[in-house]
């Protein structure tokens, strides 16, 4: 669960892409995974970096790590307390509609995945 006391950071659409969140070196930008994104500095370097970073980042594909193997998967869902990511199906509506909850703050389980042509055929 993403703490109370970390501040949402948003576009000016009023779409949320992050938190700041206050340390002992000044204010560090997180993004909606719960994740650091740079090092902690003052306000407006945080709020930079979250506007640069922005959300589009989530819509790519995700290896999600589970019992010792990795699963190619695409994040469907993302709140304060959890993200929802299903199985990867290539577009393929007759695939598997499997998902999974990872919590957030996320703790490794997930990183990007690679290009499909690098991934072998399910």
């Amino acid at each position: 669960m993403i703490p109370a006391h970390w501040m949402p950071h948003r576009r000016a659409d009023g779409e949320t892409v992050g938190f700041v969140r206050e340390a002992a070196e000044g204010f560090q930008p997180m993004d909606l995974f719960g994740r650091p994104l740079a090092q902690p500095g003052d306000w407006l370097d945080a709020e930079e970096a979250l506007d640069a970073h922005s959300i589009a980042w989530i819509d790519q594909p995700w290896l999600l790590e589970l019992e010792g193997a990795q699963v190619r998967v695409r994040v469907v869902e993302v709140t304060p307390s959890r993200i929802r990511v299903k199985l990867e199906d290539f577009g393929d509506v007759t695939a598997s509609a499997r998902t999974w909850e990872v919590p957030v703050p996320e703790t490794g389980l997930l990183r990007p995945a690679p290009p499909a042509t690098e991934w072998p055929a399910r």
